[in-house]
């Protein structure tokens, strides 16, 4: 009795510090990491902050006659934290094409299948699990290990044989067979999944609609495929010295310190038979007239997740940037594309030209990673070192393309619960293909997500509702949304300080499972300021943005004019005015969000003492505002 007393009052002692530095309300579920220590009220990891984390070695190959996979791995999990574990739960994402199994979306009834992944073994620590300790459900396999608990502070290694048939039919969800020999495999193999500080085990199975929360780890993999495929895949590729003929060996080593894009090859040179060394073939080869499959190795450290790409007939340009100014650290770039789509030869320039902005400017830091490879698949998703992106011929590929690469900072580096927070990512990603966009194409690409026509309607449902709990509402909530509060907020702090305290926030969390209140917290400690007035609107409650011209009177004490701009909606935006004088000249006026900070309902901007003003337009771009019917003053002419 004693001890649930003491565990009651450290409860609440954790809850009022904790209400004590902050406005906004926080769930219940969460105080208990500040009651144990693992995360801190000014946003910073805990004394006690903990994370799992795994290494795999994985061997893997597919027929592209069956489009059957087949692999092999051998898991070593960490448990860092304070917890005996008498499960470990698997997560199994292509079961989401298992008969039966939970799906956002409908899938093509030829790609659902019995079985699903069929786990052909599994063995714990060298011993063979048993069919009764394993429990199926969804897109989860969990393994009891009670027997032998894992306890806290230890290791436990798991190998497992599994297999699965590639879903083919047009629109399968971030995976793609792109035609008869080019494949784009993500979500591929049994992966451990998250056991965190916040929920224990994570239990939101892979539906098809939230996307990515993983453990860092880290991959060893080696891809088998028929001779004249090419692998691209997360991480370095570790054997091309013996693959490659040495003319184009020549070509991948020059493009790795190049800012020109070279050709690695052509699709004429690889369907010809130049590019790779002969292999050395088996007698049982030779007799039967075929060609040895050629095994593709890359190696991956402190990543979320491993993808990979191949093909017989792709183009592959290359190049690389600078992406640390002061160490001189490179990224190598890369575009795997199909020689229709007419876009593509763009597309290793903008994505080497976006990393380098997204490293110097926005988010303004190094880009974490040595590789990034940007595959001509059929859709707009990323992973680390990797993006499936479709075609977008005849419109510019730049926009798509920034966006996918942007996610390297979230979910990736800062390892997102996207399952339950995706405004965590997929807002910022919304911002940088805007700015970047923008910035690299002279004003000419890149486009802001429309809030206006959402907010405050029944479907703009405020972020802090978790993404798994989202339907029609996700899209929205994710990206809309978030990206214009976080333009707001660019524009709020100005450039300098919001840039150190994204600085601080990546510091901070870089590696590691930052939460909402972690962000919070974090961006009003390194601003030197409670930003509380400003998430609560944008993130927390129901709303919309909504400012108006009340219009125009006369100060004489001041000799001036002064407009009169109405706060409508409960959510706050910043006051741009576009004013055009009598005389024929202009002025532009702008106040942040910052004006609202008070809960004032109206503000006064005086113009230019002695002038008469003629027309003023209220609103620019980035700024939401759901009814721009009064945004107007004045008439030309």
């Amino acid at each position: 009795m004693l001890r649930q007393s003491l565990a009651i009052l450290a409860f609440f002692a954790a809850a009022n510090a904790m209400l004590a530095q902050t406005s906004l309300f926080v769930p219940r579920n969460y105080l208990k990491s500040y009651e144990q220590g693992t995360r801190s009220w000014d946003g910073k990891p805990g004394p006690n902050y903990w994370q799992n984390r795994s290494a795999y070695n994985i061997s893997a190959s597919i027929d592209p006659k069956t489009r059957r996979l087949s692999g092999e791995e051998t898991i070593t999990y960490f448990n860092n934290s304070p917890d005996t574990l008498k499960i470990v739960r698997f997560k199994l994402q292509h079961d989401r094409y298992r008969k039966g199994v939970q799906r956002s979306f409908d899938v093509a009834a030829s790609d659902v299948s019995d079985e699903g992944t069929r786990i052909e073994s599994l063995t714990f620590n060298g011993r063979v699990v048993d069919a009764n300790d394993q429990n199926r459900s969804a897109t989860f396999l969990d393994v009891s290990i009670k027997d032998t608990p894992l306890k806290p502070r230890s290791s436990a290694t798991f190998s497992v044989r599994w297999s699965y048939t590639l879903p083919a039919a047009k629109g399968s969800a971030r995976e793609c067979v792109c035609d008869s020999t080019t494949f784009f495999v993500p979500y591929w193999y049994p992966q451990i999944a998250v056991y965190d500080d916040l929920n224990g085990w994570a239990s939101h199975p892979y539906t098809g609609q939230q996307e990515f929360y993983h453990d860092f780890a880290d991959y060893d993999v080696t891809i088998k495929m028929p001779a004249g495929f090419q692998v691209w895949a997360t991480g370095e590729w570790q054997n091309a010295r013996d693959i490659l003929n040495p003319e184009y060996l020549s070509r991948w080593e020059k493009a790795h310190s190049s800012a020109a894009v070279i050709s690695v090859f052509s699709e004429k040179e690889l369907k010809a038979g130049w590019v790779y060394r002969n292999p050395k073939l088996p007698e049982s080869a030779k007799l039967s007239g075929s060609s040895a499959p050629v095994s593709f190795r890359f190696k991956a450290s402190d990543v979320p997740d491993f993808a990979f790409a191949a093909s017989d007939h792709y183009n592959w340009d290359a190049n690389s940037v600078v992406v640390d100014d002061k160490t001189g650290r490179r990224t190598f770039v890369s575009a795997a594309y199909n020689t229709t789509s007419t876009d593509y030869p763009q597309v290793a320039k903008i994505a080497a030209d976006g990393i380098r902005l997204m490293s110097t400017w926005l988010p303004g830091y190094p880009f974490p990673y040595p590789v990034m490879t940007v595959f001509n698949g059929d859709d707009g998703m990323e992973y680390p070192m990797m993006c499936n992106d479709v075609s977008t011929a005849p419109r510019s590929p730049m926009t798509l393309t920034i966006h996918e690469i942007s996610h390297t900072y979230f979910p990736f580096m800062m390892g997102i619960n996207e399952q339950d927070h995706a405004w965590m990512d997929e807002g910022w990603a919304a911002f940088f293909d805007y700015l970047l966009s923008d910035s690299l194409s002279n004003h000419t690409e890149g486009g802001v997500r429309d809030y206006s026509a959402i907010a405050g309607t029944e479907n703009d449902v405020p972020p802090m509702v978790k993404s798994r709990n989202l339907t029609t509402a996700y899209r929205n909530a994710s990206y809309q949304r978030p990206s214009q509060a976080y333009f707001t907020l660019l524009d709020l702090l100005g450039y300098e300080k919001f840039h150190a305290c994204m600085t601080e926030y990546m510091n901070r969390w870089k590696g590691k499972h930052p939460a909402p209140f972690d962000f919070f917290q974090t961006w009003n400690n390194a601003s030197g300021q409670n930003l509380d007035w400003f998430w609560k609107p944008w993130f927390f409650d129901w709303g919309y943005p909504d400012l108006g011209i009340q219009g125009v009177i006369r100060d004489e004490a001041a000799n001036c004019q002064v407009i009169l701009v109405e706060r409508k909606g409960n959510i706050p935006v910043p006051i741009h005015l576009e004013v055009e004088y009598a005389d024929g000249s202009k002025e532009t006026f702008h106040q942040t969000a910052a004006v609202w900070r008070d809960g004032k309902q109206n503000v006064r901007v005086a113009c230019t003492e002695g002038k008469t003003v003629k027309t003023v337009l209220l609103g620019k771009t980035t700024i939401p505002d759901v009814d721009r019917g009064d945004n107007k003053w004045g008439k030309k002419g």
